[in-house]
C-alpha cells in the first residue's frame, strides 16, 4: 500500500502542478494563465492603465473642443475685423472719388472765372483804350475851337456821343465834369 499511496499522492501533486489537465487523464479546455495565481493583479493593472487612458482621452477631446471653439472664436474675429477693414477701405474710397470730383469741379470753376476774368479785363483794356482816345480826341477838339484849358464853359462833341456807353462814368478834363447834356456853343 505504500506504493499506491504515493503514486495517489504524485498524481494528486502532478494535477495540482499542471491544471490543464482533468483528473481522467484529458487536457483541460480554456487559457492556462486563468489557473495562475499571479494574472489577478495584472487584470487590475491593465483596469487602471484602460481607465486612465480613458480618462486621459476624454481630457484631450475637452482641450481639443476649446481649442476648437477658440479657433472659431478667432476666425469670427479676423472676419468681423476684415469686414471693419473693408467698410473703412470702401469708405476711403468714396472719400477719394468725392475729393476727387470737388478738385475737377474747383478747377473747372476757377478755369471759368479765369476766362470772365480775361473777358473782363479785355472789356476794362478796351474802355481804358477808349477813355484814353476820347482823352486825345478833347484835347485835339480843345486845341481846335480855341478854348483854354483853364475855362469854366461846358461843351459837348455830338461825334463822340454815340462812342461813350450809357453806363461809363463821366471824365474830368480840363477841371470840370464834362456834360453831355449841356447845349452845343
Amino acid at each position: 500500500m505504500n506504493l499506491e499511496a504515493t503514486f495517489d499522492d504524485l498524481k494528486s501533486k502532478t494535477m495540482k502542478d499542471q491544471p490543464d489537465q482533468k483528473p481522467n487523464g484529458e487536457k483541460a479546455k480554456g487559457l492556462p494563465f486563468l489557473y495562475s495565481l499571479w494574472w489577478c493583479p495584472v487584470a487590475v493593472t491593465l483596469g487602471i492603465l484602460c481607465l486612465g487612458l480613458l480618462v486621459t482621452i476624454i481630457v484631450l477631446i475637452m482641450q481639443v473642443s476649446q481649442v476648437s471653439d477658440l479657433l472659431k472664436q478667432q476666425q469670427a474675429n479676423l472676419t468681423h475685423q476684415e469686414n471693419i477693414l473693408e467698410g473703412q477701405f470702401l469708405a476711403q474710397k468714396e472719400e477719394e472719388k468725392a475729393s476727387q470730383e470737388l478738385q475737377r469741379e474747383l478747377k473747372e470753376m476757377i478755369e471759368m472765372l479765369a476766362q470772365k476774368l480775361n473777358e473782363e479785363s479785355k472789356k476794362q483794356m478796351e474802355l481804358f483804350h477808349q477813355n484814353l482816345n476820347l482823352q486825345e480826341a478833347l484835347k485835339k477838339a480843345a486845341n481846335f475851337s480855341g478854348i483854354h484849358q483853364a475855362s469854366k464853359c461846358p461843351f459837348q462833341f455830338p461825334v463822340l456821343d454815340r462812342a461813350v456807353p450809357e453806363g461809363a462814368q463821366p471824365f474830368m478834363a480840363l477841371g470840370r465834369w464834362f456834360s453831355f447834356d449841356a447845349p452845343c456853343i
